[in-house]
């Protein structure tokens, strides 16, 4: 018998970790389910705020409403029309969701079959990371709590109920983290296990990834852990990791690709528009308009949202910049900022802090009224675009705007300082590892969102950020209850190896 085999043998029975897997699966399924009040027949979601149309008219959805239109209706559009695609939809592994949901529904489908078929991913995603967990013992599975439990809060579950591309990437974190939180607690030789935990977690990645362009550090992250992880006692344990994570660029590669084209294609302008008005001269003063290529003139837009604001500016300037050359003038935007950190560092703090309003308020969650025609624009102020709006909002959380910028450097910096004490305090170091890979991520998003699309609807650029940073806070609690007590110790570290008690353990970076 195999170490490895001996290891997963003591660790309990194959048929009670089966069990305990579907358990933990269904559980978390219920915390999907219960939140959104799917049973009660209640709609708990997300209004449309324009963004539904790229994926559900790609998937021949209609909404039953006056103006066959879901945005804008004061609630979620819950009835659709099945027929033929109208458009040319953004490729997304959301769409293959809704796309699920209507197999075997001929003429209508309800939202709520694409919610039931996100919490059933849940619970698939959670099952297979607590059978890889329990390799380790089965009270090990219960680290799934940390990236779990905040899909009790409504502001990250609703997502589930609507026609945006951000549940799929909300289901893509959930599963790296999943497949993370089970590499913690398993060692090298639990082959079987660790290799599912890393399939979790690099199928993860890419369903984020392919969810929405600017998930692709959810991707990155995922791949990094893959590729450090060591699977097997045997020279080739670090192989398996590498292994999975090259097949998941491969497999990626294509979809991103599309995504990225069609990004390009249909939002350039847009982009583009929102980067240099909403961004950059926000944050770096008229006097910048000579660095980005802008006659003094385009002072008077800043501020001035693509898709919110008044008309786009008929002059030849603004359709040289934005609509001829939008690359030549992101790069001006770009190089402007690099030359001006301190307002580059202030662009990503105000990212950081629209993690606060991850409840997005201005997006209602009740039923819409489908007799109401869609206004031609959202909210100022949420929209992120117009100042003083922008900073009212920012102004008006409850909770201080330096938090997630202080959780993540303090994250950043407990990871970084395992180099130090892993030896002493195992357990802890990896839980530290773990907050450090969550704040990376959730920073990683932020500046995508703010360099890619500029302030303009910064708050739900961020959203997923927001719940990354929930599930970082809560790695650096469970780090300090490993750290400071043997109870913490007993659920959330290794199991102890009486059979190799003289070896040294293993490092956080071999983990």
């Amino acid at each position: 018998m195999t170490t490895g085999a001996a290891a997963e043998i003591g660790a309990g029975t194959g048929w009670r970790r089966a069990v305990l897997g579907l358990g933990a699966g269904v559980a978390a399924a219920l915390v999907v389910v219960l939140t959104l009040g799917l049973p009660t027949g209640g709609t708990f979601g997300v209004e449309d705020n324009g963004d539904g149309y790229r994926l559900y008219c790609g998937a021949g959805l209609t909404p039953s409403t006056v103006d066959r239109l879901g945005a804008w209706k004061g609630g979620v559009v819950t009835d659709f029309a099945v027929g033929t695609p109208t458009c040319w939809s953004t490729p997304s592994s959301a769409g293959l969701v809704v796309r699920a949901a209507m197999l075997g529904h001929q003429g209508s489908l309800a939202l709520g079959s694409v919610a039931w078929w996100y919490a059933a991913l849940v619970g698939l995603v959670v099952a297979a990371a607590a059978w890889a967990a329990s390799a380790a013992g089965m009270w090990r599975a219960a680290v799934l709590v940390v990236p779990v439990a905040p899909l009790a809060l409504g502001p990250f579950t609703r997502f589930f109920l609507s026609t945006y591309g951000e549940p799929a990437g909300l289901l893509g974190a959930l599963a790296v983290a999943c497949g993370i939180a089970a590499l913690l607690v398993t060692r090298p030789e639990h082959r079987r296990a660790r290799t599912v935990a890393v399939l979790v977690a690099a199928l993860g990645g890419g369903i984020a990834a392919t969810a929405k362009v600017a998930y692709v550090p959810v991707l990155v992250v995922a791949l990094v852990a893959c590729a450090m992880v060591a699977v097997g006692r045997r020279r080739p344990r670090r192989l398996i990791g590498p292994a999975i994570a090259v097949v998941t660029v491969l497999a990626v590669a294509v979809p991103v690709g599309a995504a990225v084209a069609f990004q390009d294609s249909v939002y350039e302008g847009a982009n583009v528009h929102d980067l240099v008005f909403t961004l950059a001269l926000t944050e770096l003063g008229p006097g910048a308009t000579a660095d980005l290529g802008l006659p003094p003139e385009a002072a008077a837009v800043t501020g001035t949202g693509y898709f919110n604001g008044p008309p786009h500016p008929s002059a030849p300037w603004w359709t040289r910049a934005i609509r001829d050359r939008p690359d030549a003038t992101r790069t001006a935007a770009y190089e402007t900022l690099a030359r001006h950190p301190a307002a580059l560092f202030r662009a990503v703090g105000v990212g950081l802090q629209a993690t606060t309003r991850a409840d997005l308020p201005y997006l209602a969650s009740g039923p819409a009224d489908t007799s109401r025609f869609s206004p031609p624009g959202g909210d100022p102020g949420w929209s992120g675009a117009r100042q003083p709006d922008l900073r009212a909002v920012l102004d008006g959380t409850r909770r201080p705007p330096w938090l997630p910028t202080a959780l993540v450097l303090l994250a950043v910096l407990a990871a970084g300082s395992t180099v130090a004490w892993r030896r002493r305090a195992p357990a802890a170091a990896r839980w530290c590892l773990a907050a450090g890979l969550g704040a990376v991520t959730a920073l990683g998003l932020v500046t995508t969102a703010v360099l890619g699309d500029g302030y303009f609807e910064v708050f739900k650029h961020v959203w997923l950020a927001a719940y990354l940073l929930v599930v970082t806070g809560i790695c650096l609690l469970v780090a300090l209850a490993a750290g400071i007590g043997p109870v913490g110790r007993r659920f959330v570290g290794r199991p102890h190896r009486s059979a190799q008690r003289g070896s040294p353990p293993s490092t956080p970076a071999g983990s």
